[in-house]
């Protein structure tokens, strides 16, 4: 709690101490001002240069003058190249100090980032009987970051007879805000007899900064119903509001009122607009905006490629990036982040070692945001390694950073070793999240750890207080079908306190499917197309499931009910990254400019992997067609043509990284296992629930994904 700031006020013995000395009498006539020294204080460029003037001031008796001390007081407060201990001592040589020199000591505290020497000196001011006045309180309330001691100063200005001034009811809310307390920021501004414009923009943005948009726009449109036009700052803090309501309406509403008043389109305007419509998901008209504009600072380049990045439009926000970089601009730390998110999501590896090679390079600091983001972009582009390696050479990680460790340890099977770093980070001190107990859940679930799965979903709520998620649900339901208990995962979603999802249901089919369990498989089946009729994704793995247990018939009346109703499975696609290019595949792509070559090494792989005993699963087709179309449509699904163009485009022994948006299918899976072998290259793909290591014939899921 802060200290007490005094109240009592003593009042100068005489009037010469809120008065001009003696030999200031005639500044009306400007002797003093015209002075050499004083003139010379107006070129003065460093202490150096402001020594030198003082002891003339001293040895000519100048330094009597109130004007003249207050004019060394401010330089050495103000300037840039200035000095506050030095302010200080020469502070202790004036006999009757004015509320200038004060204030120029307090906003120099305040302008050089100490705020607790600001109200310390505020305090011996007081202390010592000095009378501040209305320009003392501003720099106080930016100096104050406590919300008792604020109240104190907010007393303070009361009784002194300057809390009626508008700028200093202005700084007021906006100390109010800093500290949190908007009731008190909103009783300011309710009692103000007279609102500027400013008064508005800093309650509309005290409303914005607090994640408060509708009090925010309800602001607005009071202003707008009082006819006071609103100025940049304001318009700023209102798409502020308006990005955090993901009011998409109200944003446009701002952008037409700009136009139709004349309100010029500066960058701070534009840029805070272009950021709105990113988070409103409009992002065709932040890329107009961004492209309208002719001169972008490294912030508009920022929110333009993150834009790019939450629109999936991942190629984009890289290419940009290029874009970026022939405009002669450097990236920072939030470029990165954008950049290293957009790599994992498109599994690209070596542009993600890239990237961090110019992090290194252009000696850009690796924080805790964007560490997490090397580990994740590591973690989920299959190098575990390299992840783990980041994540030990950072000095500082918190909880984000060990989970996106944990979870990379997960997805590519390495259940005990998630658990490890798990245990690790309980040791640290660092409390576990909700999203940090998904990667603990599934880690458990890939090393087969079912009793260690409970305990820890069991610690979720008693010792942490984290009340499980249906993502948490998916988990333990996913564990369960895993080790075959399909039972007790049916009985699991039968009490969970809220309905299941298609993640969790998927999962029990998904087990249902690996363990032949076709009657608890009809059931969640039919509690998936309850949720969504139209999924093609639940009537293919259901009828594989049939197909599986050569319920011909059954697999085929699933195939036509899907023709009947128009239902698709969704597109696959596939993903593999080449020299620093990422290439898309997807079923059947006959695009690709070596199209002629990938086609050729497809026969070739067929022809081989039959010769080492490699059988087509033709039960993952499902429409009718003979044995020999069915054969070549399987050959041509999209993680087989992204092999393929791996195999022709990268040298004997290096891995070749896939990543596909859906779950692999039966057939593409034990291919890639014989691929492994007979090329002998390791082979990564991620797919939607995993990843798949490859090696030698066998895969880390062992068979269970």
């Amino acid at each position: 709690m802060a200290a007490p700031l005094l109240l009592h006020h003593q009042r100068p013995s005489s009037a010469s101490e809120n008065s001009p000395s003696k030999n200031t009498t005639t500044r009306n006539n400007n002797p003093i001002q015209t002075h050499p020294c004083i003139l010379l204080l107006e070129k003065c460029s460093n202490m150096s240069e402001l020594k030198q003037i003082h002891a003339q001031m001293i040895k000519t008796g100048l330094f009597i003058d109130v004007f003249s001390a207050s004019k060394i007081v401010a330089f050495c407060a103000l300037e840039s190249s200035g000095s506050l201990h030095y302010a200080r001592l020469v502070f202790t040589q004036i006999p009757n100090p004015t509320p200038f020199i004060c204030n120029s000591i307090i906003r120099g505290y305040t302008n050089k980032n100490s705020p607790r020497e600001a109200i310390l000196f505020y305090r011996e001011m007081i202390e010592e009987g000095l009378t501040p006045d209305r320009f003392t309180f501003p720099s106080l309330f930016k100096s104050c970051g406590d919300l008792n001691e604020g109240k104190q100063l907010h007393c303070h200005s009361t009784k002194f007879g300057v809390a009626s001034d508008s700028y200093i009811q202005n700084t007021l809310m906006n100390m109010y805000s800093n500290c949190g307390s908007l009731v008190s920021a909103g009783r300011v501004f309710d009692k103000m007899l007279e609102r500027s414009v400013v008064s508005w923009a800093t309650m509309i943005g005290a409303y914005a900064q607090w994640d408060r948009p509708v009090e925010a726009l309800e602001l607005f449109r009071g202003m707008e119903f009082e006819n006071m036009k609103p100025n940049d700052v304001t318009l700023v803090n209102v798409l502020t509001a308006c990005a955090k309501a993901r009011d998409l309406k109200m944003a446009k509403w701002v952008h037409e009122f700009i136009a139709e008043n004349g309100i010029e389109f500066n960058v701070v305007l534009t840029t805070a607009l272009m950021d709105c419509y990113c988070k409103c998901g409009c992002f065709s008209l932040a890329r107009e905006l961004f492209d309208r504009m002719p001169e972008k600072n490294l912030f508009c380049w920022n929110i333009m490629i993150n834009g790019h990045v939450e629109d999936s439009d991942y190629e984009e926000a890289l290419l940009l990036f290029r874009k970026m970089q022939l405009k002669g601009l450097r990236a920072d730390k939030v470029t990165m982040v954008s950049l290293l998110l957009a790599c994992t999501h498109l599994g690209a590896l070596e542009l993600g070692k890239w990237l961090h090679k110019l992090i290194e390079k252009e000696n850009i600091e690796v924080d805790v945001v964007l560490g997490t983001a090397l580990v994740d972009m590591y973690a989920k582009c299959g190098n575990i390694e390299s992840a783990s390696k980041v994540f030990r050479e950072m000095p500082q990680r918190d909880v984000m950073t060990w989970t996106a460790l944990i979870v990379g340890f997960a997805m590519c099977g390495e259940g005990e070793k998630a658990l490890k770093i798990f245990y690790e980070m309980q040791r640290s001190g660092v409390k576990p999240d909700a999203i940090t107990f998904v990667g603990v859940l599934a880690a458990c679930s890939h090393a087969g750890l079912v009793d260690e799965g409970y305990s820890h979903f069991d610690s979720m709520s008693n010792l942490y207080g984290i009340q499980p998620s249906i993502e948490h649900y998916g988990c333990m339901v996913d564990m369960l079908g895993r080790a075959g208990h399909i039972a007790k995962a049916e009985e699991l979603i039968s009490e969970m306190p809220m309905p299941p999802d298609y993640f969790v249901l998927g999962g029990l089919l998904g087990a249902c499917r690996i363990h032949g369990n076709l009657e608890a498989a009809e059931r969640a089946a039919r509690q998936l197309l309850e949720l969504d009729p139209e999924n093609g994704g639940t009537y293919v793995l259901l009828s594989n499931i049939y197909s599986s247990l050569k319920k011909w018939d059954e697999a085929k009346r699933i195939r036509e009910v899907m023709v009947e109703r128009s239902i698709t499975k969704p597109p696959g696609c596939s993903l593999i990254e080449v020299d620093g290019v990422v290439h898309e595949f997807v079923k059947g792509d006959m695009s690709h400019q070596r199209s002629s070559e990938i086609y050729e090494m497809l026969e070739d792989m067929v022809r081989r992997l039959k010769a080492v005993g490699y059988v087509p699963n033709k039960s993952e087709v499902l429409f009718d067609m003979d044995e020999e179309e069915k054969e070549n449509a399987l050959s041509r699904h999209s993680e087989k043509l992204a092999i393929a163009f791996g195999l022709i485009s990268t040298r004997p022994g290096i891995p070749i990284r896939v990543v596909k948006n859906l779950r692999v299918c039966s057939d593409c899976h034990s291919a890639t296992k014989f691929i492994s072998k007979v090329y002998n290259r390791e082979i990564i793909v991620r797919d939607r629930n995993r990843f798949h290591h490859f090696k030698d014939g066998s895969c880390s899921c062992k068979d269970f994904w």
